[in-house]
């Protein structure tokens, strides 16, 4: 990644959350690199912090216990949310804001990073740390809100059927439908699925943000060439989106993995007694 493209991501931050924070990224290299010439292999504290709507300046809490709810085949661990650090193999259960909507289980490989949702990067498995990504993967569950469209105008999907959302992705700012949409079965649901590719701003609209969703801050544009894998999911005329994202250039082997916790996912009927 060029170093004016890695500045047009600093300047994002000052309007939304950034996906993926490279503030953060770098962060977490230097504390990776000042571990390894910390005595006796002390964790050091990873303190991160980050510009825009969420802001994130807390040192890492100790690892989550185990949730009560298990299965027959694995121990769920309640997703930690975005503090920044490695996540270790597992399965993990997401919960959503609204109560209504049920709890979202997956599984994943070692070494993923904990943020908004499990996500990936260059050099995040590496010592050395990223300082300067090439590439980025990601998974988001979102409950969305609004989506941007074309004509520099954002759409309020609050309370809309899926068929609404799935429009709204199909007629979204600098995406192009590469496939789809698809009505087909998922996690025992209906779902629809589509597959999008961002392309270059038109210089039409100085907007950076590509939606919204009650999960997090404002989700921006991740560069050209960027795949967005999207499952709108049919919850009796609820929408609840499933998000896969990976920018031009990830390795395919870590796009595959991707794909496998998104075939991992279980929806669970939330137990909020």
């Amino acid at each position: 990644m060029s170093e004016r493209l890695l500045e047009t991501f600093r300047e994002k931050a000052e309007q939304a959350t950034r996906v993926p924070a490279f503030e953060l990224i770098e962060a977490a290299g230097r504390a990776r690199r000042r571990r390894r010439h910390v005595a006796g292999g002390a964790m050091a504290a990873l303190v991160l912090a980050t510009t825009g709507i969420l802001l994130v300046t807390n040192e890492p809490s100790a690892p989550p216990q185990p949730a009560e709810k298990t299965d027959d085949t694995s121990l769920v661990t309640p997703y930690p949310g975005n503090q920044g650090r490695a996540l270790d193999e597992g399965t993990y259960e997401f919960e959503l804001t609204d109560p209504a909507l049920p709890d979202v289980r997956f599984t994943l490989p070692t070494g993923w990073n904990s943020w908004i949702g499990p996500n990936l990067f260059e050099g995040f498995r590496d010592e050395a740390g990223a300082g300067d990504p090439e590439w980025y993967l990601g998974l988001l569950i979102l409950d969305v809100q609004s989506i941007a469209q074309r004509g520099c105008s954002m759409t309020d999907l609050t309370g809309k059927d899926p068929a609404t959302v799935v429009k709204a992705f199909t007629e979204a700012d600098r995406l192009r439908v590469t496939s789809g949409p698809e009505r087909t079965v998922r996690f025992g649901r209906p779902t629809t699925h589509l597959r999008l590719e961002e392309q270059g701003p038109s210089g039409e609209c100085l907007n950076t943000v590509l939606m919204f969703g009650t999960e997090s801050s404002g989700i921006t544009y991740f560069g050209r060439g960027t795949t967005f894998d999207v499952l709108v999911v049919d919850l009796d005329d609820r929408p609840l989106v499933m998000l896969a994202t990976w920018t031009r250039g990830t390795p395919p082997a870590e796009v595959d993995a991707l794909l496998g916790v998104v075939d991992s996912i279980e929806l669970v009927p939330p137990d909020r007694s």
